[in-house]
């Protein structure tokens, strides 16, 4: 009788060593995963522009360039627009698309 407990006993010890080793693989897994999601490189849209364009006051209009390029030279009066947008002209107006400068385009320009 003493024979039966003691094979009990074995078979629980190793049905435990068994689930530890399962759980310390998942856990050694999800540690892979977790690590390989944090130092890989963020990933950019292909239709991303890396350099944005600039609009900025060139002479009494305003001139917008990219990458030190010139694109743009409009025939929009700066002298014609609220003060604060002369200001942000002066500094230059970071756009990140082309929809963002159109957009900008058109309110300046009406």
């Amino acid at each position: 009788m003493m024979q039966g407990f003691y094979m009990l006993a074995l078979q629980r010890a190793r049905r435990q060593m068994r689930l530890a080793l399962v759980a310390c693989a998942l856990a050694l897994i999800c540690a892979f995963f977790a690590l390989r999601s944090y130092f890989s490189p963020v990933s950019v849209p292909a239709n991303a522009d890396p350099v944005p364009y600039i609009a900025y006051n060139d002479g009494g209009h305003i001139t917008v360039s990219r990458g030190g390029e010139i694109i743009i030279r409009t025939e929009i009066d700066t002298r014609s627009l609220p003060q604060s947008d002369r200001e942000a002209l002066e500094h230059g107006i970071a756009l990140s698309d082309a929809q963002a400068l159109a957009k900008l385009l058109e309110d300046y320009g009406s």
